[in-house]
């Protein structure tokens, strides 16, 4: 787990679908490990203490309602 607490936008475990730009609003899948059977679909101004910093995976269908794409990482 992350030490500190940080955004959604700046997380290596924020995954968005490859043509999306890392904006606040943007929609994504959480892809730390203990939250990926949850599907959580956060924005990029969402944040947690789970907070890696790192740019964002890419994967298709990141954004989806629920996401369908595998974790990229």
């Amino acid at each position: 787990m992350g030490t500190e607490w940080g955004l959604c936008k700046s997380c290596k475990w924020w995954q968005i679908d490859p043509e999306a730009e890392i904006k606040d609003k943007t929609l994504g899948l959480c892809i730390d490990e203990t939250l990926q059977p949850f599907l959580l679909r956060v924005s990029g101004d969402s944040g947690c203490n789970k907070f890696m910093s790192g740019t964002p995976a890419r994967a298709k269908g990141s954004s989806t309602q629920p996401p369908t794409a595998e974790p990229a990482r």
